[in-house]
């Protein structure tokens, strides 16, 4: 019976029901929008900057001469994610030709199991010693797709006369220009010894007969060293810039982090705002209401219905109301949504949603706004209706 006489209540005065839904709507949509665009900001910027593995490499500016030991330090420090030792600058470029195109002085980096740059990609790393993954700007200039085969060409001076290695590689994988922006080539660990071996007058293999290998070899110039996290990197850059000239993306990644900072201080202080004034406008439309009902209710009391009764028809209609506003506010929001996606579509990449919550976002706001407006119908009943005094209210009838 209460919930009947609730439904009737809210059929009868619809326009004014009408009204309260949209009241309410013109504060949740708004709030609804806001926190998708800071949790889509905030989780773009986050991810850009965890998801780069670029912020997480070390790189070195100089040559030294890194023995086992220290790639063995590097390799148990809980910090370090990646490490591989790296031979000289001169040694590390080669020329690479498909079907009559040819790159030349291009990077060649060494790689494994466990590399931040290709696991980004979805590959193992496990290279043979004649295949390779190529950076896209490369693959694009030379029309390569995975499973072709290319030309991989080093050079050496000897008796005065430039000699060429040329051996047929295959390329197993394309690394996205996002992640190696140059002109780059990662090969397996051996055939990068093997190329500086190669050009300092010795005949490893891959590149010659194998008959006189280096086996000389106890030092490295270089590493290429990427720490696991963002928060791993100042650390270890500290470590390593007592003893090493080192470079690191550390000031960009701590701008970034103080944008982000900023950015949710900023949304955080304009929802605080929004939510506050949402209840103080939730508690006068409730109040309005009441008040606009008391005569009603006074009627209710003198055709033998309980205060409690009373009490509850006010909460199920305001529970009701509350669910219907959250909804309609969800139609708007999505509508809102759409519309901030798409136009930022363009600017940021069709990957990038500035504005967007998840199904426990949604499911979580609607329970909230249950609950404050039945709290706020029910602190106000305990004083606008349980304390109705009848006769009062049916004075001027």
């Amino acid at each position: 019976m209460i919930l009947k006489l609730a439904l009737c209540s809210l059929r009868f005065d619809k326009i004014i029901s009408i009204c309260i839904v949209a009241s309410l709507c013109a504060v949740i949509a708004p709030l609804l929008l806001l926190f998708s665009l800071r949790f889509g900001i905030i989780s773009n910027l986050e991810h850009k900057l965890s998801s780069n593995p670029s912020n997480l490499e070390i790189r070195m500016m100089s040559g030294y001469r890194l023995d086992r030991q220290f790639f063995d330090e590097l390799s148990s420090n809980p910090h370090i994610g990646f490490v591989m030792p790296l031979t000289r600058s001169l040694s590390v470029t080669a020329n690479i030709s498909f079907n009559g195109k040819i790159v030349q002085n291009l990077e060649t980096l060494p790689t494994g199991i466990g590399d931040p740059i290709v696991r980004e990609m979805g590959l193992n790393g496990e290279l043979s010693e004649t295949e390779a993954y190529l950076s896209e700007t490369t693959a694009q200039d030379l029309g390569l797709k995975v499973g072709d085969n290319f030309k991989f060409v080093i050079s050496r001076i000897t008796d005065n006369k430039t000699v060429n290695a040329v051996v047929p590689f295959t390329l197993k994988g394309i690394i996205k220009k996002e992640l190696l922006p140059h002109k780059t080539i990662l090969v397996n660990f051996n055939t990068l010894v093997y190329m500086e071996d190669y050009r300092d007058g010795f005949d490893p293999p891959v590149f010659s007969d194998g008959a006189n290998p280096n086996t000389q070899r106890q030092t490295f110039a270089k590493a290429r060293i990427y720490v696991k996290s963002l928060s791993d990197l100042e650390p270890v850059s500290r470590m390593l810039r007592q003893n090493y000239s080192i470079t690191d993306k550390l000031a960009s990644v701590e701008n970034l982090k103080a944008i982000s900072k900023v950015l949710s201080f900023i949304f955080t202080t304009i929802a605080l705002t929004s939510i506050a004034g949402g209840v103080m406008a939730t508690i006068g439309l409730i109040f309005t209401n009441l008040s606009r009902l008391e005569k009603t209710f006074a009627l209710l009391f003198l055709s033998g219905m309980s205060k409690s009764g009373v009490f509850f028809i006010v909460i199920i209609q305001n529970f009701i109301l509350s669910v219907c506003a959250y909804l309609c506010s969800l139609g708007l929001f999505y509508a809102g949504m759409f519309t901030f996606n798409l136009y930022f579509k363009d600017l940021l990449g069709p990957e990038t949603l500035v504005s967007i919550l998840t199904l426990s976002h949604v499911i979580t706001g609607g329970i909230l706004t249950v609950l404050i407006c039945v709290a706020v119908s029910m602190v106000l009943c305990r004083f606008k209706v349980l304390n109705l005094k009848v006769a009062d209210s049916l004075r001027n009838v």
